[in-house]
């Protein structure tokens, strides 16, 4: 069997999953079970959990390759996500509105959330005020250290070591660590050759 033929199956599987989330977008009715349904198919492990996540988030999402990889306990909490080709996302990851360029590799438990300012001081804190949220892009080639957390634009081939909070737009082929995360180092990694840098950061990446 075919890995786009494993996908296909996989959808009749979960279409009931599909059919519900489609239709709460149909009639504006939020997130929240496309939420519940992510949480539910992220516990499934291993190998066919990626891919029963791949099936579902290839007919909920903006885009989602079949040839992603999503670890186990990973959420994407928001339909306007996007999921290119060779994407690796490692466990335990929540992803806001993301746009994730090809061949992107992102380490466990990292945050990416949906911009830097999700509510608007002006509605005096309330709880129920309503959020708005603004795509953060993740560049190609890019690799994203365990445990950052992502709130702006991360260039492409660009490094973001382990434990960084990336508050401010990380530069194509640059390399930030830290909190908040500052530029130590600028790379052409893409061509394979990269600049060095005295005291780089061991950097954890997902690697499937």
């Amino acid at each position: 069997m075919s890995h786009l033929l494993a996908i296909r199956v996989l959808q009749v599987l979960v279409s009931p999953l599909i059919v519900a989330c489609v239709l709460e977008r149909c009639v504006g009715g939020g997130e929240r079970l496309f939420t519940a349904c992510g949480e539910l198919l992220a516990l499934v492990p291993g190998w066919p959990g990626s891919m029963v996540r791949k099936a579902f988030y290839a007919a909920t999402l903006r885009v989602c390759s079949e040839r992603a990889y999503i670890g186990f306990g990973t959420v994407i909490v928001h339909r306007g996500a996007s999921v290119g080709r060779d994407v690796s996302i490692g466990p335990y990851g929540i992803i806001g509105t993301v746009r994730i360029g090809d061949g992107a590799k992102i380490a466990s438990r990292v945050s990416i959330t949906s911009g830097r300012y999700q509510h608007d001081p002006a509605a005096g804190g309330h709880a129920m005020a309503i959020p708005t949220f603004s795509e953060v892009r993740v560049g190609a080639g890019a690799w994203i250290g365990e445990g950052a957390i992502v709130m702006a634009n991360v260039g492409r081939g660009a490094v973001v070591g382990a434990g960084s909070v990336v508050v401010r737009d990380v530069p194509d082929g640059a390399t930030v660590v830290g909190n908040p995360a500052r530029q130590v180092a600028s790379s052409t990694r893409e061509t394979g050759d990269e600049a060095a840098s005295e005291g780089g950061p061991d950097l954890q990446v997902a690697t499937r």
